[in-house]
C-alpha cells in the first residue's frame, strides 16, 4: 500500500469527479429538493433550513461542484461544501475528503485511477470555463441589442405614466431622463415556476435598465413588463415575476443618474467621475428613482438586489458610498445589509447608511406616502 500526495486541487478535482456521491453524502435530499437546469436545491446541511429554495448547489457547467446560500449570502466550492455539512474546519475538511476519496491508503492502480480522475474533471472544468464565458458575452450583446432596439424617448411612453401615475416619480421635473432607461413597447416575457412548473410566454410592454461594469460596459438588461390596471394606470403587469434580468449583473448596477455638474450640466459618467466622489446606491430602480427625485444632485446607481448592494464595484474615484435600504425586520436582511456595508468599507470607502423611517416598503412608498399628504394639506 502507498499514500500518493494530491494538491488541493487534484482532490477538489475528484471530489468534482464523483459530484452526485458527495452531494448524496454531504447534502442528501429533503422533503421537496429537486433539480432544474443544472441546479440541485436541496436544504442546507450546516444550519437548520426548513424551507427548500434558498440552498442551491451547481451540477453541470464551469461552476459545477459550487454552492450558494442565498438567504444567507454565503457560499463556496465542494471543499466548503464538505467543510459547511461536517461543521468542520479546512484541515477537517480536507481530512473528511481524502477518507471519502480513499486517499489515506490505496494501491498503485487506486492511484493511477484517482490521479486520472482529477486529471479528468481539470479538464472538463477548464472547457465549462470556456464555453460559460462564450456564453455569458453572447448574453451580453444580447441584453445590449435588447435595449438599443427600445425607445430612447420616455416621453408619453407607458413608462413615464407608470412611473409619474403608479410611483410618483415625475421624470418631467428632472430636466433630462435617466439615459439607461428606454421603453420596450413588446418585450418577450417568458417564466416557469419552480414549483408548478406552470409557463407563461408572452409579449408585453416593459421599461428596460441598461446594467453596466464599473467600467461602463454594458452585461445586462433589467425589465419592469407593464400594463394597465383597473383603475386605468399602467402599473407591474399581473405575472408571478414582473422584474426580469437577462445577463449577469454580480457585481454592475444600473447607472440612474449622475447629478448636476458644476454649471447646472450633466457631469461626468460614473467610470469617469472626479476624485472624492460619492455615490448612494439603491435596491431596486424606482427606490434609486426615488433618490433622485429627493436628491438631484447626487449621483445614484440601482443594485438591483439586496444581496449585490455590496458587490457593486465602483471606480477608484469613488472614496463615499451612501446605502439606501429598508427597515427590514427581517433577520436575514438585515445580515445582508451588515455585509453590504463591510464590503464597502473593506475597499477603503467611507459608508452612510439612509433608512426609510417614514412606513411602508421601501423609500419610493414613503415618497409616494409623502405626496399624498402634500396633496391633502393643498386641498
Amino acid at each position: 500500500m502507498t499514500r500518493q500526495t494530491f494538491t488541493i486541487d487534484d482532490i477538489k478535482n475528484m471530489l468534482i469527479d464523483q459530484l452526485e456521491s458527495v452531494v448524496a453524502r454531504y447534502a442528501p435530499p429533503a422533503d421537496g429538493s429537486f433539480e432544474k437546469f443544472g441546479k440541485y436545491y436541496t436544504l442546507n446541511p450546516g444550519r437548520a433550513d426548513r424551507t427548500v429554495g434558498s440552498f442551491v448547489i451547481n451540477m453541470s457547467g464551469a461552476r459545477r461542484g459550487y454552492w450558494h446560500d442565498f438567504a444567507m449570502q454565503s457560499g463556496g466550492d465542494i471543499l466548503d461544501l464538505i467543510k459547511l455539512a461536517v461543521q468542520t474546519d479546512n484541515s477537517g475538511a480536507l481530512r473528511e475528503a481524502r477518507t471519502f476519496l480513499g486517499l489515506s491508503t490505496q494501491n498503485p492502480a487506486d492511484a493511477a485511477r484517482n490521479a486520472a480522475a482529477a486529471s479528468r474533471a481539470k479538464a472538463a472544468r477548464a472547457k465549462a470555463e470556456q464555453d460559460e464565458r462564450g456564453k455569458a458575452e453572447r448574453r451580453a450583446k444580447g441584453a445590449h441589442a435588447m435595449w438599443l432596439s427600445g425607445k430612447a424617448q420616455l416621453r408619453g411612453s407607458p413608462v413615464e405614466s407608470y412611473l409619474r401615475d403608479t410611483r410618483g416619480i415625475d421624470l418631467a421635473t428632472l430636466g433630462r431622463q435617466p439615459g439607461a432607461l428606454r421603453y420596450l413597447p413588446e418585450c418577450i416575457y417568458y417564466d416557469e415556476c419552480a414549483e408548478t412548473g406552470e409557463v407563461t410566454e408572452a409579449r408585453l410592454p416593459a421599461m428596460a435598465a441598461l446594467i453596466c461594469d464599473w467600467k461602463g460596459r454594458p452585461c445586462a438588461v433589467h425589465r419592469t413588463y407593464l400594463a394597465i390596471g383597473a383603475d386605468g394606470r399602467w402599473g407591474k403587469a399581473p405575472v408571478r415575476a414582473p422584474k426580469k434580468v437577462l445577463g449577469q449583473y454580480a457585481g454592475a448596477a444600473i447607472n440612474l443618474w449622475r447629478g448636476i455638474g458644476p454649471r447646472g450640466g450633466k457631469p461626468a459618467s460614473l467610470p469617469q467621475c472626479p476624485p472624492g466622489s460619492h455615490v448612494l446606491i439603491a435596491e431596486g430602480v424606482e427606490d434609486a428613482l426615488s433618490v433622485v427625485m429627493l436628491l438631484p444632485a447626487a449621483r445614484v446607481v440601482a443594485a438591483i438586489s439586496l444581496s449585490n448592494l455590496g458587490a457593486v464595484r465602483l471606480p477608484k474615484n469613488v472614496s463615499g458610498v451612501t446605502l439606501v435600504a429598508d427597515m427590514d425586520e427581517n433577520e436575514t436582511a438585515r445580515a445582508q445589509l451588515s455585509r453590504a456595508v463591510d464590503a464597502h468599507r473593506k475597499a477603503g470607502r467611507t459608508v452612510r447608511l439612509f433608512q426609510n423611517r417614514w412606513g411602508g416598503k421601501d423609500l419610493n412608498d414613503a415618497l409616494r406616502s409623502l405626496q399624498r399628504e402634500q396633496g391633502d394639506i393643498c386641498g
